[in-house]
């Protein structure tokens, strides 16, 4: 496998019905000759393997790791760890679901931006995110898009809100070293999209651009989909507080604490403990932490 400076880390599973499209949106990047697409299979019992091997199997640039299942965080993990190795030299490093579609300029655009701010400090920890469009099975434009952002995403925003999806996330190699260094206890962590995003927020920057780069497809398997209207959303919020999601999160939120408390300023720990402690910071979690979509 050839070695760029970029590298898109895809975890896969039972994946046949998209799998193709997304990558070959990733090979039709406009940079696609300076990335290198590491895909681990999380132990798949359909097709998926096989159309990567068929497909994709010409391209020196692509790796497929057959791993046992883990589930999806620890999958993600495992491509992290393994990127980070020795025997790389990534600086970048985008994350990316089976069933989505990336525009050309998805990649381009995230390191450009990334390396307008590391001019000023190359040790920064950074994550970028933006918005995705909503789209069918078929990949039409519903209209709709993932929420914006109009303020800095620091920690107060972050830990209620998922605003950067982990099919948008591209980070730079000081925030996944830090990730894989303080993040030994996975059980703890209910995702990792909202793991990254909290770790950027009082490590370093997190730069969210409000264009649209990728078509984010809906479908009946979407595991931490969007709702497409206010109804859909609220029938979204009860599902999770029966799955006990709110539970997760603030378990989550606990260990980050925990992980993270010598980067947290005095401010920041007095309100994670109020959060921890009063009824209202539960509510407000309940009713907010899933709000992303928004008219065009």
């Amino acid at each position: 496998m050839i070695h760029h400076n970029t590298v898109v880390l895809l975890s896969t599973f039972n994946g046949q019905e998209h799998i193709k499209d997304q990558i070959q949106s990733i090979v039709n990047q406009d940079n696609f000759k300076d990335i290198d697409l590491l895909i681990r299979d999380d132990g798949s019992t359909d097709g998926t393997i096989d159309i990567i091997n068929q497909h994709f199997g010409k391209y020196s640039n692509i790796k497929l790791i057959k791993g046992e299942n883990v589930g999806l965080i620890q999958s993600f993990f495992n491509l992290l760890q393994e990127s980070l190795n020795d025997n790389n030299n990534y600086q970048y490093f985008s994350f990316c679901d089976q069933d989505d579609y990336w525009l050309p300029m998805k990649v381009e655009t995230a390191i450009r931006e990334i390396s307008s701010v590391e001019k000023d400090n190359k040790k920064l920890p950074i994550l970028y995110g933006c918005k995705s469009r909503i789209v069918d099975e078929k990949l039409q434009y519903s209209g709709k898009e993932t929420q914006g952002s109009k303020k800095n995403l620091s920690i107060f925003f972050t830990a209620i809100q998922n605003i950067v999806p982990g099919h948008n996330q591209v980070m730079n190699r000081s925030l996944a070293d830090i990730i894989i260094k303080r993040s030994k206890n996975l059980d703890e962590i209910y995702s990792q999209d909202y793991w990254f995003s909290l770790v950027a927020s009082v490590t370093g920057n997190i730069i969210f651009d409000n264009k649209s780069y990728t078509l984010y497809r809906m479908h009946g398997n979407n595991e931490l989909g969007y709702g497409t209207s206010k109804f859909s959303r609220m029938l979204d919020h009860l599902k999770r507080l029966n799955n006990g999601e709110t539970r997760k999160m603030s378990r989550q939120l606990l260990y980050f604490k925990n992980c993270f408390s010598d980067y947290l300023t005095e401010d920041e720990l007095n309100e994670l403990a109020d959060f921890f402690s009063s009824q209202k910071y539960t509510l407000n979690l309940i009713f907010n932490m899933f709000l992303p979509i928004e008219s065009r």
